[in-house]
Order: structure tokens, then sequence, then C-alpha cells
């Protein structure tokens, strides 16, 4: 195969032989005497094709004989050898999904196509580093018609996207979804630590990771159906998340969700947001913390019934479980609580809790032992232990605490959803239980994309490349509900998960063929058919996609 990307002067005492109006290069290895014809036969190389009358591109074999000298060496922009699989992939779902026209209609065609080839990096390396970039694209398709180095990607970040940009982008993404009314929201936040000096969001708070950095944080609202991401928000690091959830509502009522339900973890249960809910006329169901006087009082009121009658059973759930209704606070809104015991959950956490609880003790007798624990340094321990002191304050003495320890016994294994809408404890559990999908969002997001670190040095190229890792999240989480299907089909799990299929669909590639033209040596696999099949991707899809490669280059 000639590289045309590479020129080179021909070497002395090579030759030159014609063939089909080509002028091929030969050097001469060696030569052999053949006795009964009685001449040498010469023993020669082809390592390259004349362009002109002094210069040649060279092939492989012009390598095992000759260096190339530093100024004539030239790396091509692209490799002889493409894979195309996963760009296929990716771009076909964002033009599925509609993302291609949206954010054709928002960026520059620059701006789109390197937002296009970010998102791609972003998926198929599993990282939000952008040093990696410019390897990625030098041997992977992309939509740029060059490819970047991380300086110019770390300029379009910083310039090339603004506030206005994104949030457009939101507001169309929004009006795109099929459903606006009759669907659950899944809501919930993470936080990430950065050090950046010029990232202003970077706040300490109630840090999840390392309390000792500041925090940014980060909340996602998600179609309950399908895990489809909808929009998210950034906030400082020292808001409480329990206070930022009126303005999700605000911001769900703007993209124009009515009659919705939103489904939180216990730690957005407030007596505000449940009257913000109804104000706003929408639907909850939320988890609430067993230590409330609330939750204790119901949990003690059912403790008998679904400790003994097995009419409590849910079978489908494996828990037991009765629903009842009260109020919260002063407001006389009827809501319905909903108690569940599950005995495999109490075995474990009450082995979990005894154990921290000798540990604690442990702990306790090593401070006791010191002899230079104060009161005010205990307090941690004075829930679950009687501490005596003695008259300067140090610690002498510890007893368990055996009714606080009991009381908080007794509430292991069970745990209470409340709901504004009337329906039966097997429906609100069914309905909770497949809220993990925001949270696998989160996990993707830390693991599949590597975002649990920020790597930049701005609130404006930190606000950019969040809304380049919230596209990416769309599109990734596309790929998990399909291969899904796939796995099932297949019963095969290993096989059909995202990195596996990313992994089978980077040996699709396009190679250079002696005249420079790109084509596709082999056909695809079975398992790589299975794959692109369920996003519509044919053969003749990929054929069509590498004459197109051959027009742009």
């Amino acid at each position: 195969m000639f590289n045309k990307n590479i020129k080179v002067e021909r070497p002395e005492g090579t030759k030159i032989y014609h063939q089909r109006n080509c002028r091929y290069v030969y050097y001469v290895t060696g030569s052999d005497y053949k006795k009964d014809k009685k001449y040498v036969v010469e023993k020669r190389v082809c390592i390259g094709k004349m362009i002109d009358e002094e210069v040649m591109n060279p092939n492989e074999n012009f390598f095992q004989f000759f260096e190339l000298d530093s100024e004539e060496e030239e790396l091509p922009e692209f490799s002889d050898a493409l894979q195309i699989g996963s760009h296929a992939l990716v771009t076909k779902i964002m033009d599925d999904l509609g993302i291609s026209e949206l954010i054709r209609g928002i960026h520059s065609e620059e701006g789109e196509n390197l937002l296009k080839d970010l998102i791609t990096y972003m998926i198929v390396r599993q990282t939000s580093a952008m040093q990696h970039y410019a390897d990625f694209s030098w041997s992977h398709l992309i939509s740029s018609k060059k490819h970047w180095d991380d300086t110019r990607i770390s300029e379009y970040l910083k310039s090339d996207i603004d506030y206005a940009q994104i949030e457009l982008f939101i507001t169309q993404w929004n009006k795109l979804q099929p459903e606006h009314s009759g669907i659950y929201i899944s809501y919930d936040s993470t936080n990430m630590n950065t050090a950046a000096d010029g990232v202003e969001m970077a706040e300490y708070g109630h840090a999840k990771d390392d309390d000792e950095l500041p925090q940014v944080n980060i909340s996602y609202a998600v179609n309950h159906k399908d895990a489809t991401p909808l929009f998210y928000e950034m906030y400082p690091g020292s808001i409480i998340d329990n206070t930022q959830c009126t303005h999700m509502v605000d911001r769900a009522r703007e993209y124009g969700y009515k009659n919705v339900g939103i489904i939180l973890d216990r730690g957005y249960f407030s007596t505000a947001n449940i009257r913000y809910f109804d104000k706003k006329g929408y639907d909850f169901l939320m988890m609430i913390k067993t230590r409330s006087i609330l939750v204790r009082e119901l949990i003690d009121e059912a403790r008998l019934p679904l400790l003994t009658k097995t009419k409590y059973y849910l079978p489908e759930h494996e828990v037991y479980a009765m629903t009842k209704t009260g109020t919260i606070g002063d407001d006389i809104t009827v809501r319905y609580f909903h108690i569940y015991y599950d005995n495999v959950r109490a075995s474990r956490e009450r082995n979990e809790y005894l154990d921290q609880l000798e540990k604690k003790e442990e702990h306790l007798q090593k401070k006791l032992n010191e002899k230079i624990n104060r009161r005010e340094d205990m307090q941690a321990y004075e829930k679950l232990f009687r501490l005596k002191y003695d008259d300067y304050g140090y610690l002498v003495s510890y007893k368990r605490n055996e009714k606080k320890i009991e009381r908080e016994t007794d509430q292991l294994g069970f745990f209470v959803i409340v709901t504004s809408k009337k329906m039966s404890a097997s429906e609100a559990l069914d309905i909770y239980r497949k809220r993990d999908s925001v949270e696998k969002i989160f996990r993707m997001l830390k693991t599949g994309l590597e975002y649990d670190t920020f790597r930049v040095h701005s609130q404006k190229s930190l606000e950019s490349k969040t809304y380049v890792m919230f596209i990416a999240s769309i599109v990734r989480n596309h790929m998990f509900q399909q291969l899904k299907q796939v796995a099932l089909k297949e019963k095969d799990k290993k096989n059909y998960t995202v990195p596996a299929a990313i992994s089978e669909l980077e040996k699709v590639t396009a190679v250079k063929n002696s005249k420079g033209v790109y084509i596709r040596r082999y056909g695809l696999t079975a398992k790589q058919k299975k794959i692109l099949m369920q996003f519509g991707i044919t053969e003749s899809y990929l054929n069509k996609l590498t004459k197109g490669v051959n027009k742009r280059f």
C-alpha cells in the first residue's frame, strides 16, 4: 500500500519500471546466477511509486531498507485504518433522537461537529480527560474536517458555548419528549469535589466523598419510564439539596410538564417541599427517614400485624406491607403512608448495626484509657451510651443506653414511602424501586464517562463541559436501554453491556487500499450485526458512511 501522505526523493541506485501508466520504484537486494542460462537474475523489491521525476510515495517495503530524514517525514492527518463502528452508532442515535438537528440549529458547523466528536470520544473512551482526544481522532472516523488538540478543545469549552445555547438545547430537547403529563420524573442530586480556584460554584457543603475539598452540586431529572435524562441543574456546593427541590419543580413546569409525579429520596422530605408540590399541582412519591417521629409512630402501629400476619405479604416484592392514611404536620390534606417490613433486610441491618456498635464501644474504651477526652468531644457517643464525667469534664466511665439501642434496632428492616396519590403499597414500591434509573445515571457519569473529576479551571468551562456530558448521558442511556433488549433476547447480559458493545464495534474499520481509497475490508460478525441492527444500522449504512469518508478526505 502506497502512502500518499509521505513524499520522499527516490534513493540512488534504485530502478524504475513502467506498468499500466505508472512508474514503480524497485530496490535491488541481491542477485542469482543461473548456470543453465549463464546470466545473472536480480532480486528486487518494489518500494514505492513515482509522483514526478524526483519524488515518490513509499510503501511498507521502503522502511525495511531506508530511513526518512526528519524534514521528509510527515505523519498523515488521519490513520490509514479508521475505526468507524462506534462513530456510526453514536451518530445514528443522535440523528434518531433529534439531537443532531437541535445542535445544528444552535451551534456553528465547526462547533456542531466538534460537539458530536467530543460526545463520541467520551462514550467510547469512557473518559472526560480531553488531553487524549487528539490520539482518538487520528484513528477514528470523526465529524470534524480536521482533528483538534486539547488546546483547541479548551478554547471551545471556554469561549464557544454560552449559557443561552445550553438553555436553548435543554428547552428544545424537552419539547421533543413525547410525554409531558401522566408520567413520573425521578429527581436526585450528587456532588463532585474540585480544587480549581476559577470554579465559582465550588463551595464547602455536605460532601459525600471528600469533605476537605469544596464541591459543586449537580441534580438530574429523568423520565421514570426509560431513564431518559430530561434536564439538569448545577448549583453551589453549600446549598442543601432539600432547598433546591422547589427550583426543579419550577423548571419542570417551564419545560411543559404538567400533571406529573415526582419521585424523591428521603433527603428531600420536608413540609415546605410537599406544600410546594401541592401548590404547583404535582403528585409526589418519596421515602421518609425512619428516625422521624411521624414514621416511628407509624411503624409502631404496623409492627405487630406485619410481623405476625401473612396476609400482608407481597410476594412480588418479598416484603410485608400495609397502607395507612394520615397527615403531615399541620396540613389537613390526606396522604398515603405505605409501611414495609423486609425480614431479610432486617437481619442484615441488625448484624451491621451491632458490628458498628461494637466498634464504637472499642473506640470508647480507647478514649477512656487515654484519659484526655473532654465532654465536648464526646457528643457522637452520647446517643447510644450513658457517659459519666469527672468534675473536670473528663470521661471516667460509659454504659450502653439499652433503651435507645432497642428503639433503633426495632426500626431495622422497616421503611416507609409516602404518596400524595392513592395507590396500593405494591404499586408505590414498584414505582419507587425503579427510581434507581437516576442513580444509575450518576454512576454512569462517574464511571462510564469518568466525570467524578471535572478537569477544568473556570466556571465557564465547567458549565460547557457539563452540557457536553449531559448530551453524552442521553446517548449512552439510549444505548443501554436498547442493548438491554438484545441481552434479554439473547439471554446474554455479559456481551451486550455498553462497554462490551463498544469494544466489539471498535473492530469495525475502514482501511485505505493501494489507490488510497478507504474501503471496508471485512464483513460484520454475527455479534456486530445483532448490536447494530438494534439501532437500525445495516451493512449498506456502513458502506455508505465509508464512501462519504473518501469525499471528505
